[in-house]
């Protein structure tokens, strides 16, 4: 476990030179890759012209690539038609730019319906992750947020049985926050089925739901715990640091984020 990358929100890259900023803090910080998110709420525009020209004449690469909010499984026959077209276009951007890690979102086709929903998303996966093999594309899928059927331990548990090829991205703060469960225990059972890792903290105090979001490495979560737990079972993916909450996902407070979090975790790694 040797690679740290972040993300960098596609949506306040208006240009190839809006990322290059980005990419060029990481070469600075000795950070080896950016995962690039596209939200599909704010629109998405995988133009090669706009992403591939700032990764040239640089050692840090696309560390991954992320989908978010489109519903994979969606029971509207168009949508789920329109979902695959735009799922196609990404995992072809994904191969031009050299990215080898892809994650999505797993949809939701029945609120009520946990096992239609697993076999309906069994063939979406399938699918995807047929082209992506085809790519070099590993595929992960993130867990509970909204729109996503994956919202509790117990379908997290018989979707891993019904696709065993399935691969999660694992973020512990999302697993609190979405799931409600506890993300030691998560890891613990499934710790080797964890493709992709993004980090980023919380601190919750008090009986009134008064929580933060602070730097890694600053809250109350264990990431010797949680990165041993990774070494454990031979994790050998990008540990992603995440700026978020009201504070640190605000553009200009970012890098700070960033390089006190790097600080933090790099003690857990060999780079």
């Amino acid at each position: 476990m040797k690679k740290l990358g972040f993300i960098v929100e596609m949506k306040d890259c208006k240009d190839a030179a809006d990322l290059r900023r980005w990419v060029d803090l990481a070469q600075q910080q000795g950070i080896d890759g950016v995962e690039l998110l596209f939200n599909s709420k704010c629109g998405v525009d995988f133009s090669l012209d706009k992403i591939k020209p700032a990764f040239e004449n640089t050692p840090v690469e696309p560390a991954a690539c992320g989908l978010w909010w489109l519903n994979t499984i969606s029971p509207d026959p168009d949508e789920r038609a329109a979902v695959r077209r735009t799922m196609l276009e990404f995992l072809d951007m994904a191969e031009a730019i050299g990215c080898r890690m892809a994650f999505f979102n797993t949809g939701e086709y029945d609120p009520e319906d946990p096992d239609k929903n697993i076999a309906e998303f069994k063939k979406e996966y399938l699918y995807y992750k047929d082209i992506a093999d085809k790519k070099g594309i590993k595929l992960a899928c993130y867990l509970g947020h909204g729109g996503n059927f994956v919202h509790s331990r117990g379908i997290l548990d018989k979707l891993l049985k019904e696709v065993p090829e399935f691969n999660i991205k694992l973020d512990p703060v999302g697993i609190m926050r979405n799931m409600k469960d506890d993300p030691y225990e998560i890891m613990k059972r499934y710790a080797n089925r964890i493709a992709h890792f993004h980090a980023k903290d919380i601190f919750r105090y008090g009986d009134d739901g008064w929580e933060i979001e602070p730097i890694v490495g600053m809250g109350q979560l264990k990431w010797n715990v949680m990165l041993g737990m990774l070494w454990n079972v031979g994790y050998d993916g990008y540990i992603i640091i995440e700026p978020h909450g009201d504070v640190w996902a605000e553009p200009e407070n970012r890098w700070k984020h960033i390089v006190l979090a790097k600080r933090h975790l790099e003690q857990y790694m060999i780079r």
